[in-house]
């Protein structure tokens, strides 16, 4: 799991100079993991924010049509696809030399199905290259027949509004527990503790309004 803010970017939020101890640390550490995975559930982001460097293969049912729907994703190393429903084996499509080169089997973009993004990452959308060998993904009747190998996430790095509301929450609640809680730091409970609590009002606002939030029916 990602964490979008560090221990000392928290003490300086916090205005805290001395050194902190090893439990006031770890406790610091849970509280930045909390936020950030509560950021991520309410944005809709089971992968986070942040990709992995290395590729990932994930496997998806297609419909007999020019386009496939994918998670979001940096970048799209390989797509590979059954010939039928019931072939033990998948062939690699030819991958363009860049994402707009129009060599390859498939283009990334995301977006709007009939009006996509072709310009920059994050992807969630492959459509077939009309000047490759194939002119749609094979109708698979829900069973996994594409196999796509990318980086999984919308950013290579932190994104600044993310970082800012993951120390805003990390701050708010690192106050709260000082106060009304303490009994409950350090605790095994802490995290769940946490994990249940719900994001501020200012935090919330960060994130609909810089458009960090996936909506319910896909999309970037």
């Amino acid at each position: 799991m990602a964490v979008y803010a560090t221990t000392d970017e928290l003490r300086i939020r916090i205005q805290q100079r001395a050194t902190p101890t090893a439990a006031r640390l770890a406790m610091m550490n849970e509280i930045i993991e909390a936020a950030s995975r509560n950021i991520d559930r309410m944005c809709r982001r089971p992968d986070g924010f942040v990709s992995d460097p290395i590729a990932e293969v994930r496997y998806f049912a297609a419909f007999d049509a020019t386009h496939l729907r994918i998670p979001l994703c940096v970048s799209v190393s390989l797509v590979s696809v059954k010939s039928s429903r019931l072939a033990t084996s998948y062939t690699d499509w030819t991958s363009p030399t860049t994402p707009m080169a129009g060599d390859g089997d498939w283009i990334p973009c995301r977006g709007d199905v009939d009006n996509p993004i072709f310009n920059q990452p994050p992807y969630d959308l492959l459509v077939i290259d009309p000047n490759g060998d194939y002119s749609t993904f094979l109708d698979s009747d829900g069973l996994p027949v594409v196999k796509v190998e990318a980086t999984w996430s919308s950013q290579s790095e932190i994104p600044a509004d993310i970082r800012e509301a993951t120390l805003m929450q990390a701050a708010i609640w690192m106050k709260q527990y000082q106060g009304g809680m303490s009994s409950e730091l350090g605790t095994i409970n802490f995290g769940r503790i946490l994990y249940r609590r719900e994001l501020s009002q200012g935090v919330k606002q960060i994130l609909v309004d810089g458009g960090w939030m996936i909506p319910l029916y896909g999309g970037a």
